[in-house]
């Protein structure tokens, strides 16, 4: 069965609003997902709490499979009047459902180290690149995305929706501080490597080791937390002259792909 609701003041409806704000994602532990696809990775990591849907979802055949999905998993399912799910739906064209998923929390003690590749995130503000980071973690099997105190809220909606469900996939540790995880990757025996145009070193030529912990930093202003004193090594990706530097999280994935490439060579 599945519930309706048609006005502004419905309690549930005056909280999931308020998601759209991080300090009620943090007060909560919980955040947005909007689209069937998200809607669909959230089932999967058994973190939907529940959806609201508009009158045009309800009636396309195409959703009945997603819809049977919710029931099946005992998904609470609110049907919502398209003005309130307007106000639920951050963008242009929504595909007619929106999801409210719980943050997985970790801690540095919980983490498991499988691959021995993590990532660092120091003061990236663009919640698009944070959230093609994610999507690109997932896709090479990161161990685990650090972001530290400054960096963009990764349960924001943008990052969430870019993550194309590596939120999901992902073990995030947020606002952690660079004191306690450079102590903490000291103790692991983590090699510290952050990527740096003014790098004399290019990525080609450094030999990554087993355990590695790939720093990327400010769109603009690069390392704004982590000390260049603490990383072992900075390394640069080859730009041919007069060439714009690339995308943050562009360049995250050659670095993680280098990785990699050595690792199966």
């Amino acid at each position: 069965m599945i519930d309706i609701i048609q006005s502004r003041q419905n309690p549930l409806i005056k909280e999931r609003i308020k998601l759209h704000q991080k300090k009620y994602r943090d007060k909560t532990g919980q955040f947005l997902v909007e689209g069937k696809r998200l809607v669909e990775e959230a089932i999967k990591s058994k973190n939907l709490l529940e959806v609201f849907v508009d009158d045009n979802f309800i009636v396309s055949e195409q959703n009945s499979e997603m819809l049977l999905s919710l029931k099946k998993n005992r998904i609470s399912c609110y049907q919502v009047a398209a003005d309130l799910f307007k106000e639920l739906a951050e963008t242009e064209s929504p595909q007619g459902i929106v999801g409210v998923a719980k943050k997985e929390i970790f801690s540095l003690q919980q983490l498991k180290i499988n691959s021995g590749l993590i990532l660092i995130t120091d003061g990236l503000q663009d919640p698009g690149n944070l959230g093609a980071v994610l999507r690109i973690a997932w896709a090479t099997g990161v161990d685990t995305l650090f972001c530290l105190a400054g960096t963009v809220d990764p349960y924001n909606g943008k990052t969430v929706r870019s993550s194309m469900g590596g939120i999901f996939h992902v073990p995030i540790i947020n606002n952690v501080e660079w004191s306690v995880l450079h102590k903490w990757c000291r103790k692991f025996e983590f090699q510290l490597i952050a990527g740096d145009l003014r790098a004399s070193v290019s990525h080609f030529d450094f030999s990554y080791k087993e355990r590695t912990a790939l720093i990327v930093g400010n769109e603009a202003q690069g390392l704004l937390t982590v000390n260049s004193n603490d990383v072992d090594e900075m390394v640069k990706i080859p730009l041919l002259d007069g060439a714009e530097s690339l995308n943050v999280s562009v360049a995250c994935g050659i670095l993680i792909y280098e990785v990699i490439r050595q690792r199966v060579r």
